[in-house]
């Protein structure tokens, strides 16, 4: 080992306290930056495997039934490479013990096994058999959530029909990764659960021999869907379409999707926080070093050492932090992949998702470790290198003192004590010191705010959502639309206080070259169950002509109130209509439009009809529990959602989930808040050794001089943390911005709180910074420091 080398391990010894604040910034950068990338090439690597295992399909074509000799043609369509007629209805389950709504998904597969669009996997059991016509496969989540096996019986409601099935296997979907059921935003196991069918079986249940109700497919590599979507509607128009979607639409694959996009922006922003930070710490640590070392630098470069030589020594300390950070940080990163994807299979349903180990990351993480490292220590070394030999071995001349800029202000100054004065020209005299102080605590303080803004954001927009708008406990939907005599028959059912008609119209909304596919929900005038409201909150009327548009909708068709737009309903005669914008609403989830439901039903040239009805209830559990039997006995409904399901099972997946993440992000900033105030005390402290050792002299105690110290810290980090305070309110904005998509929208809620959270969560990470502090001053050898160096 080298003279310089060891010399290094004695410097890395003696500055451990030191390092340990650095390497634990870094090492948190370097964690995310793995961390979140592991996550994203987990998720990526699983839904490409999943898909092509599944052969997922590229387009969806729903139809009220076409002959499947008819179908041929859509075959010959440029750039269709193969198609899949199946069947598709929704179904009423009938669990014995379970007296709450449960909507099921009935979808038909080949009685023989075969590779299809849109493939299963089985799970558990096995594939269909020779020995029954009425057996099923269901949704594993389902039936691990219910306690169902192969070999038990499970009741359908098919057709109007109670329907005895017996379950030969449990399987999993690539479409059904994220397992949405009717008005549900996510998974939701127990209430929801698909059921696969013999195909000859749903051909006699729903008479549909010879016949099909939906048609997936598959494209050519580079084919652009919605041409080959346009011809394909052309073709089945005869048929009644009712719904295209491509892949890009469809709602598994562009929950995942965003997910995916999500941890990508995720995976830059937040690493590049905590290593900017690390960087400028190490930098001021390596010019206190250098200037500290500035005698033994002088002797190196007189014994003839060049200066690439001296500069290569310093660069090696900053290296060490870095591959110490880059290895620690790579391992927590893989830990907390782990933890990241353990939390990703409660949400999506892959057949394998594991946090797999990618080598080209983890070197990627080193790599930026040891980048910033260098940059961290490029300055602090450069700058004694500058110096002659024979300069830089005298000692450094005292800094110039002399009277700060508040000193002018002599009311002010003169009312201060000696020991705010004290640390107010130690804080204005060392700028790059604080400088670098003030900027860790401002982005201490900025992920603090946006991740606390992040949760508030999530609860107010459940509540606004099912408190404000969508005030009904039973959302029903009909097979078919009904008349008005329905909601008589509802208002007599069991526990019903309260009962509205709702009417839903799915339409393309065209504005010239803008377009976007939706629906309308037609509604009471002044309906009680659901109330559009403005961006303050504030309740609007359901206008008497006209549409009431979600506000994104607005933006992505380029209108606003008082404009006129196209409707083309998807469903009957498909007439286009002109009609105008009467209302612009807020809401933060989908892309709610509405409009009077005489009006509506009007425009699509019907009478007064209902495809669905919300219902207030009286939630005494026997009034519950007799509502449930009776709707599961109605074979008109296809789908029947309870609004305080919905909401917890938003707070249990979402919200609580949620939490552990932000849990772990104010953490981390709590290491920037600890790591900044600790290097920066300590520097401190070695640099002022005679002024500390003087002042226990002059008889001030330990206590009193680690007072001085605190106040210097939490002077810089008051200051940092009030300017990270509307960073992270800008930061919130920015990331609203990012993940404002057609599915939810997050809100950028009232940050008082949170500012006020980030100051405590600051002022206490810098309280235990502090506590080492005190330690190293009770600790310190003040005879020794007094000693006169030469």
């Amino acid at each position: 080992m080298s003279v310089l080398d060891r010399k290094l391990v004695r410097e890395l010894k003696s500055t451990r306290g030191l390092l340990v604040a650095i390497t634990s910034i870094m090492a948190v950068g370097v964690a995310c930056y793995v961390a979140l990338g592991f996550a994203y090439k987990n998720l990526s690597t699983a839904q490409r495997q999943y898909y092509a295992r599944c052969r997922m399909a590229d387009f969806s074509i729903e139809v009220n039934k076409v002959p499947l000799a008819e179908l041929a043609a859509l075959e010959k369509i440029s750039g269709v490479v193969e198609i899949r007629p199946r069947i598709q209805f929704f179904a009423t389950v009938d669990l014995e013990r379970v007296s709450g709504p449960i909507n099921g998904l009935v979808l038909s597969l080949p009685d023989r096994r075969q590779e299809v669009i849109n493939d299963i996997v089985l799970q558990r059991g096995g594939y269909f058999s020779h020995s029954r016509a009425n057996e099923v496969i269901v949704n594993d989540a389902f039936a691990r959530r219910h306690g169902l096996h192969p070999g038990h019986w499970i009741h359908l409601l098919l057709n109007n029909q109670r329907q005895e099935l017996f379950i030969v296997g449990t399987a999993i979907s690539s479409e059904f990764t994220y397992l949405l059921g009717p008005g549900n935003i996510t998974p939701d196991s127990e209430h929801f659960g698909v059921f696969y069918l013999k195909q000859t079986y749903a051909d006699e249940v729903f008479d549909f021999e010879g016949a099909a109700n939906q048609v997936l497919g598959r494209l050519a590599p580079a084919v652009r869907p919605h041409e080959v979507l346009r011809r394909a509607e052309l073709l089945l128009a005869p048929y009644g379409v009712l719904n295209t979607t491509p892949l890009e639409e469809q709602p598994s694959h562009r929950f995942l999707g965003n997910e995916i996009q999500g941890l990508e922006a995720f995976g830059v922003i937040n690493p590049a926080i905590f290593l900017s930070v690390a960087a400028l710490v190490l930098n001021v640590l390596m010019t206190r070093l250098t200037e500290q070392q500035r005698v033994v630098v002088g002797t190196l470069k007189a014994l003839g050492y060049l200066d690439r030589q001296v500069l290569g020594h310093f660069l090696k300390f900053g290296l060490c932090i870095g591959l110490l950070s880059g290895v620690l940080g790579a391992l927590l990163g893989y830990w907390l992949a782990e933890a990241m994807t353990a939390l990703y299979r409660q949400f999506f349903q892959f057949p394998t998702l594991v946090n797999r180990f990618y080598a080209g990351t983890f070197v990627e993480g080193l790599l930026i470790s040891l980048v910033c490292a260098l940059a961290g220590s490029a300055n602090g070394a450069r700058a004694v290198l500058r110096l002659e030999p024979a300069e830089a071995m005298r000692q450094k001349p005292p800094a110039q003192g002399g009277p700060i800029f508040l000193e002018r202000f002599t009311p002010l100054w003169s009312r201060l004590s000696f020991g705010w004065r004290m640390t107010l020209r130690n804080v204005v005299r060392h700028r790059f010191r604080t400088a670098a102080g003030i900027f860790a605590a401002a982005m201490g303080a900025a992920l603090v705010v946006n991740s606390l803004m992040l949760v508030e954001a999530t609860a107010y927009m459940i509540e606004f959502q099912f408190e404000k708008i969508q005030k009904s406990d039973i959302d029903l939907v009909f097979k078919d639309e009904l008349g008005s005599d329905a909601l008589g028959e509802l208002v007599h059912l069991p526990g019903v206080d309260h009962a509205e008609p709702v009417l839903d119209v799915a339409c393309n909304f065209v504005n010239g070259s803008h377009s976007r596919k939706g629906g309308i929900t037609g509604l009471l005038p002044n309906a009680r169950l659901t109330v559009p409201r403005d961006n303050q909150g504030r309740p609007l009327r359901i206008p008497a002509a006209g549409l009431s548009m979600s506000r994104k909708l607005a933006q992505l068709l380029h209108v606003s109130r008082g404009d006129t737009l196209v409707i083309q309903p998807i469903e009957g005669l498909r007439e286009p209509r002109s009609v105008p914008v009467a209302e612009v609403t807020d809401s933060y989830i989908g892309l709610a439009v509405y409009a009077d439901i005489h009006y509506l039903s009007r425009l699509v040239n019907e009478e007064l009809a209902l495809s669905g009805a919300q219902l207030a209830v009286n939630p005494e559990p026997r009034s519950m529990a007799a509502l449930y039997r009776e709707l599961k006995q109605m074979p008109a409904l296809q789908a029947v959602t309870a609004r305080a399901d919905t909401i917890e099972n938003v707070t249990e997946t979402l919200v609580k989930n949620q939490e552990v993440f932000i849990f772990l992000l104010v953490l981390f900033a709590g290491v920037i808040f600890f790591g900044s105030v600790l290097n920066s005390s300590l520097i401190g402290l070695a640099e002022r050794q005679r002024e500390v050792a003087t002042l226990q002299v002059l008889g001030y105690t330990p206590w009193q001089i680690g007072s001085l110290f605190l106040r210097e810290s939490m002077l810089v980090n008051m200051a940092g943390t009030l300017i990270g305070l509307p960073l992270g309110y800008l930061l919130n904005v920015a990331i609203t911005i990012a993940y404002d998509t057609e599915l939810f929208r997050i809100p950028v809620v009232d940050p008082w709180g949170t500012w006020l959270a980030a100051i405590v969560v600051g002022t206490v990470f810098a309280l235990l910074a502090h506590g080492l502090v005190q330690r190293a001053i009770h600790r310190m050898d003040w005879l020794e420091a007094l000693k006169t160096k030469e």
